[in-house]
């Protein structure tokens, strides 16, 4: 089955910085939901392309993931700074 938002950036770059989290601090697809606030079922959603998140939905991501919503949406290729 082909989802509607299979191919939006937003799923491709989530898929990438969910991959990079598991790799570098060995976190589940669980644990990421949890810290992001979501169901996993949720996060497995927006994976797949089944769905987009909401606007705060989306800054919650960005929050977690630290990065911009505008490179979550596919609009820079740039990650925020740490902010120390």
């Amino acid at each position: 089955m082909e989802y509607k938002y299979k191919n939006h950036p937003f799923c491709k770059r989530l898929k990438k910085l969910i991959l990079s989290a598991a790799a570098v601090q060995g976190l589940s697809n669980g644990q990421i939901a949890a810290g992001i606030g979501i169901p996993a079922a949720r996060l497995s959603d927006y994976k797949a392309g089944r769905m987009l998140p909401s606007i705060s939905t989306l800054e919650y991501f960005a929050d977690y993931f630290g990065v911009s919503t505008d490179y979550l949406l596919g609009r820079e290729g740039y990650e925020l700074e740490d902010k120390k």
